[in-house]
């Protein structure tokens, strides 16, 4: 071949090869860039999760000293009652451990609750973070609200709720069941002793006084473990075995059965309808 020819062939094949690794690179580039992309859109995915996961169940400390993250978004809170407000608004206590500050609630669910004492249990409030306008949340509620009553709290976040439900320590239900029974509960606290699928106690974590609560599942669809947290939701009742034979339809086997009945006869269990896993 001659050379001139060669040479025109060889530098072709440079140029060939230019174009492929420009395009190569282009390539690179292109899939640099859409995972940079990626990256950053995950990362604004799992920001929105985390506050996803964190709004389960939220310290009202972290809602107050947080107004921008939480506006607009459903919670769920566990505190004690303060003070009642007309027949729809409440307070929430602060959280000890923090320095946020109490939250107004405005209970818009169907059924709500009373108070028979000053001293009321913990509740469950799961409900809607919003700027409270008094006018707007009025308006968009269908509420008439005494205006006297809610001035101080005018644009300062509340949370509306769709739910409320007593919320007392497995301690308070086995120190005083009587004024549990008949009412529902959502009692949180640690999972210890499984007994057998679906019979488990939720731990007392108070120093003095109070027992750890025996729990019932029927039929339950969810492994449990050893010290996991969880919120409990359920009816309390005290354990008479033939009742809950009727009841429940339990399967139990025999060595359980008589096990349960020589601990807990007459004693408050809590019969649960959904147990919630805390993450």
């Amino acid at each position: 071949m001659p050379l001139n020819k060669a040479q025109t062939n060889y530098g072709s094949q440079q140029n060939r090869m230019t174009t492929i690794n420009k395009t190569i690179n282009k390539k690179l580039l292109i899939r640099v860039l859409a995972c940079a992309l990626i990256t950053v859109l995950s990362a604004c995915v799992n920001t929105s999760k985390t506050i996803t996961k964190k709004s389960y169940l939220v310290d009202t400390a972290e809602i107050t000293q947080n107004a921008a993250n939480f506006s607009g978004q459903s919670v769920l809170v566990r505190n004690d009652v303060l003070e009642t407000i007309g027949e729809k608004g409440l307070i929430l206590d602060k959280d000890r451990a923090f320095s946020g500050e109490t939250i107004l609630v405005i209970d818009t669910s169907e059924m709500s609750l009373r108070f028979a004492t000053d001293k009321t249990p913990e509740i469950l409030v799961s409900g809607k973070v919003e700027r409270f306008i008094l006018t707007d949340i009025e308006q968009k509620y269908s509420l008439n609200l005494d205006r006297s009553l809610y001035t101080k709290y005018e644009g300062k976040l509340a949370i509306v709720a769709t739910r409320l439900i007593f919320s007392p320590d497995p301690g308070d239900l086995t120190r005083t069941p009587e004024i549990y029974y008949g009412k529902e509960l959502a009692v949180k606290g640690e999972i210890e002793d499984i007994k057998s699928y679906g019979v488990f106690e939720l731990d007392e974590e108070q120093v003095f006084g109070g027992e750890d609560l025996l729990v019932i599942k029927p039929k339950l669809k969810l492994k449990l473990h050893d010290e996991q947290t969880a919120i409990v939701y359920g009816m309390l009742r005290p354990f008479i075995a033939a009742e809950f034979e009727r009841d429940y339809d339990l399967n139990w086997d025999l060595s359980i059965l008589q096990q349960i009945e020589a601990e807990y006869s007459l004693k408050p269990v809590l019969v649960a309808e959904k147990i919630k896993i805390l993450e």
